[in-house]
């Protein structure tokens, strides 16, 4: 059967019930090339020529529908008709189908008259039928239709063997469907027809886009996502598809509205039950035990677990494997099985009482356990079995959290709590799980609840031992919050314990390192000493945060080799990025110290090892993203920038990584000033919640150190940010790292102090800058930092032309030439102040920088040259296909050939993350909710 629905629209806007139609009543979707192969058939009898096509698929495919429409268009052209199908108890019955098919010529056929004895019965019932046959075609082409031959007896096989070659010469066509189950005759015979030159239709599932379709025509308005995901569980089914459709209707689970059709309800049909339970009820009790089981097992299954739940062999259950495979329920892959259709599986196992469905999951995931699989892999099966008043399944969920935590805290973190919130506050094992609920949550990055659980038991007393592990868990959580001092606090207050276990002085000493660090702490380097001294002693993560510190520390001196080397010492002990928010994670520190040297391809390889699965969810996942958008900045692509930074501001936020979201807010302030948005700038400078320094700032330095003093001096000029940069810069040859992270600081700092009359603070800046080139050879962006400063200091125009060759920078170099130009113009050289000057503004206008380009073109008209003030066009809508950005149509044409979020962000040289975020924009500005619907669109833009 294919599904048939009704193709209007809702009547009125806002809410509507949906509506469907009757089966033969409405449009059927995705079966235009088998329409076209019918009908050859039939043009091909209308010219007096037999043939055959050949139907074949799963159970409900659409087979009999297809039938239908067949003798339903040869009825139109005249032809004569003969429609059967065989069943389960008609195999008994020689010539079944074909009794059925050409129905009151078989009462007239008697084998009593003078050729009783002929010596085989069934080749003269055979040459009956076929005289039949050739009478009828005679006086009309004859159309044969006959279905389920799955279920035929060996007399009607046989006679379709012979009679549509013997009426090949004659206007009879011969339209044969099966399932496409486990049966040899049927798959014999339609071997030997198409041999003989038959055409064979495999019905195939209905795509997306077809089940998609049917949706919009069932219910007047394209699916959302979650009634389209539900849909498409019928695995493109169109009998499934229907019963489904109807289903909804029956329970009003669906709505339309604003323009869309919105599953409304979580619940199943009773209808899909209905469904399950009818293909049930037609297996032996083995397949239906082996069926049930499957659906606790998960998407997919192995014969070896469905046995040692069923206490079986998987010898014994290759019966019942066979009989629901056969039935079209059952579907095998290379490893393991499956239910053909994700739907019936789910109706399938929500017919299991509930009681019996929590131990069915509570005696796999104790299997899986005992195997030795991750705690990960049982995790789902074991919250689902959890249940008040059980110790045993609560002991369960204990000691997978604690397995869990170590390589996959965020399922650990859903073990933990869901134990947690199933015990009351009075029971034994109360204590022992908050604990390991708000460490677990920490690992977890889920800080807002591990804080919650960790405050309000610290505020009861509490055995050593676990306030120890809670305020660990607590400091972790304060410094990805950007409270370093909190942190440090009570981090220091576990270390202050004696005889603490040496996990847990680990984790107080990794925790304690990172506040530290945030601080920049000279007491850090002491504590990441104490530990580097006893190798060995302490575990990876503690090590890896002694290096870490050790680095920032090196970093502040601007000890760039050393740092560097610390750096990938820590990454080394680390193993690579860890699942757990609490450790430090010394790839993406390593990134942002190549960031800040413009080695850009070293940290975007960094950051594509690093960008996977296990970042997601944790407050690393902000960095990341914080990282690319450095990489945009300095590479001059300002939109790419602010997608990723404000990327990692909603990962920040949703985590209450606040930190993180200090940090993604000094980074947009960055990218505004850069755009020339001044007021853009201050606004992300004024919304940072978390003050600095802090750990995550490690990853922005510079912007998170100067842009409150850059926004000051471009909105209120060089004395409004003098008294910043003087607080920020004391003592700078002590604490040379300052200069570090952008090669156009310390020129911006030269410029400014000295546009301020600070003389002398313009002189250190310059010769710090030239001590670090000098200390640190073979970095160009220090060397080029270093003569940039120079030049401005002692205006050099040798050392400002040299800074503007060198910059690898592209707007640190057009900063450069600007200097360059502007002393030129100072020294009455025009034209040499016109060249360095327009190519300052060429440099300018490729980074984006608006406010930039605006001086330039006013430093030019002052020595009489006028140019064209660019500015983006103006008009542009808000919403539909005209309101994209060049960046999102190419992203929306990416997305319509049909390549996922990887792939586009892989063509596009940007991440993911900035992808989704492009795509959330495009989908806003269309109205739509499906990649479907934006191919669609594409597709009629390029008509």
């Amino acid at each position: 059967m294919t599904a048939i629905v009704n193709d209007s629209s809702p009547e009125a806007p806002g809410q509507a019930p949906p509506r469907i139609r009757s089966a033969g009543d409405g449009v059927v979707r995705g079966r235009d090339a088998e329409r076209q192969v019918v009908r050859g058939l039939l043009r091909r009898a209308q010219r007096g020529l037999g043939g055959v096509v050949l139907v074949e698929g799963e159970p409900g495919i659409g087979k009999s529908r297809l039938l239908r429409e067949a003798t339903d268009d040869a009825a139109g052209r005249g032809f004569s008709l003969a429609a059967g199908a065989a069943d389960q108890l008609g195999r008994a019955i020689p010539f079944f189908a074909l009794r059925a098919a050409l129905r009151d010529p078989f009462t007239r056929f008697t084998a009593d008259g003078e050729d009783r004895d002929l010596p085989d019965t069934r080749a003269w019932w055979v040459s009956q039928i076929r005289g039949h046959l050739e009478q009828r075609a005679s006086a009309a082409p004859v159309l044969v239709c006959l279905d389920d031959l799955q279920w035929a007896g060996p007399a009607t096989l046989a006679a379709l063997r012979t009679l549509p070659r013997q009426l090949r010469r004659h206007p009879v066509g011969w339209i044969l469907a099966r399932s496409s189950t486990p049966q040899q005759d049927a798959e014999y015979l339609f071997g030997l027809l198409e041999q003989d030159g038959a055409a064979r239709i495999t019905l195939a599932a209905l795509g997306e886009d077809a089940v998609a379709a049917l949706l919009a025509d069932a219910f007047g308005a394209p699916p959302d996502q979650a009634l389209l995901a539900l849909a498409l569980g019928t695995a493109g089914n169109p009998s499934l598809l229907t019963e489904l459709i109807r289903g909804l209707r029956d329970g009003n689970a669906v709505q339309v509205t604003g323009g869309r059709a919105v599953l409304v309800s979580e619940q199943l049909p009773r209808r899909m039950r209905l469904v399950a339970q009818q293909r049930l009820d037609g297996l032996s009790k083995q397949a239906r035990h082996l069926l049930v089981t499957a659906t606790v097992l998960g998407p997919s299954f192995r014969l070896e677990d469905a046995a040692e739940m069923l206490g079986e062999t998987p010898t014994a259950l290759l019966p019942a494997v066979e009989e629901a495979m056969g039935a079209g329920v059952m579907t095998a892959a290379e490893t393991a099985f499956s239910f053909r259709h994700q739907l019936l599986r789910r109706a399938v196992g929500e017919m299991i009482p509930p009681p019996a469905r929590s131990a069915l999951h509570r005696q796999y995931g104790q299997i899986l356990l005992s195997r030795g699989e991750p705690a990960a892999v049982a995790a789902g099966h074991l919250l689902q079995a959890a249940h008040p008043g059980d110790p045993a399944s609560l002991a369960d969920l204990d000691a997978a959290a604690a397995q869990a935590l170590r390589s996959a805290p965020q399922i650990a973190a859903e073990l933990a709590l869901r134990a947690l919130e199933l015990t009351p506050p009075v029971a034994p094992g109360a204590l022992a799980r908050s604990v390991a609920a708000a460490e677990a949550l920490a690992a977890a990055g889920r800080l807002d609840q591990a804080a919650r659980i960790a405050r309000e038991m610290l505020a009861q007393p509490l055995p050593p031992v676990f306030e120890a592990r809670l305020r660990c868990a607590l400091s972790s959580v304060l410094c990805a919050r950007g409270q370093a001092s909190d942190a440090h606090a009570e981090a220091r207050m576990v270390l202050a314990q004696p005889q603490l276990p040496d996990d847990l002085r680990d984790q107080a000493v990794t925790a304690q390192l990172q506040a530290l660090a945030g601080l920049r702490d000279e007491l850090g380097g002491s504590v990441a000493d104490a530990i580097l001294a006893e190798p060995g002693q302490h575990d990876s993560h503690a090590a890896a945060a002694a290096l870490v510190t050790r680095a920032v520390m090196a970093w502040g001196k601007a000890q760039i080799g050393g740092a560097l080397e610390l750096l990938r010492d820590a990454a080394r002990r680390a193993g690579g990025i860890s699942p757990d928010a609490r450790h430090v994670q010394p790839l993406l520190a390593l990134a942002a110290a190549f960031i800040d040297l413009r080695q850009l391809d070293d940290a975007e390889n960094i950051l594509q090892a690093a960008d996977t699965q296990t970042l997601h969810g944790i407050p690393a996942q902000a960095a990341l993203s914080i990282l690319r958008a450095r990489i945009h900045l300095a590479n001059g692509r300002l939109a790419a920038a602010a997608a990723e930074a404000q990327a990692a501001l909603a990962t920040a936020e949703t985590l209450g990584a606040h930190g993180y979201t200090s940090t993604a807010c000094c980074v947009l302030a960055v990218i505004a000033l850069r755009g020339g948005d001044i007021a853009a700038a201050a606004s992300h400078i004024a919304s940072r919640p978390a003050p600095m320094p802090n750990f995550p700032g490690l990853y922005a330095r510079i912007e998170t150190t100067m842009t409150e003093a850059q926004i000051s001096e471009a909105r209120d000029g060089p004395a409004a940010g003098i008294g910043h940069i003087r607080r920020v810069c004391a003592d700078l040859p002590a604490r040379r790292g300052l200069l570090l992270g952008d090669p156009a600081l310390a020129a911006w700092l030269v410029r400014t102090v000295l546009a301020a009359g600070d003389d002398e603070l313009a002189a250190v800046t310059a010769r710090t800058a030239e001590a670090i080139a000098c200390d640190n050879p073979g970095y160009p962006a220090i060397t080029a930092a270093a003569v940039h400063s120079t030049g401005l200091a002692d205006q050099d125009a040798v050392c400002l032309a040299e800074a503007a060759a060198q910059h690898p920078d592209p707007w640190a170099r057009a900063s450069a030439a600007e200097d360059l130009g502007v002393l030129h113009a100072r020294r009455a050289d025009k034209d040499q102040a016109i060249h360095h000057l327009t190519e300052a503004a060429s440099g300018y206008q490729l980074t984006g920088a608006a406010a930039d380009m605006a001086r330039i073109r006013r430093r030019l008209r002052e020595l009489g040259v006028r140019r064209r003030h660019w500015t983006p066009s103006a008009g542009r809508p808000v919403t539909g296909w005209q309101s994209l950005t060049d960046t999102e149509r190419i992203a929306s044409e990416l997305v319509a050939q049909g390549l996922n979020n990887q792939q586009v962000a892989g063509r596009m040289y940007i991440s993911v993350h900035t992808v989704a975020f492009h795509l959330r924009q495009i989908f806003r500005k269309l109205n739509i909710g499906s990649r479907v619907e934006l191919a669609r669109i594409v597709m009629q833009q390029a008509q």
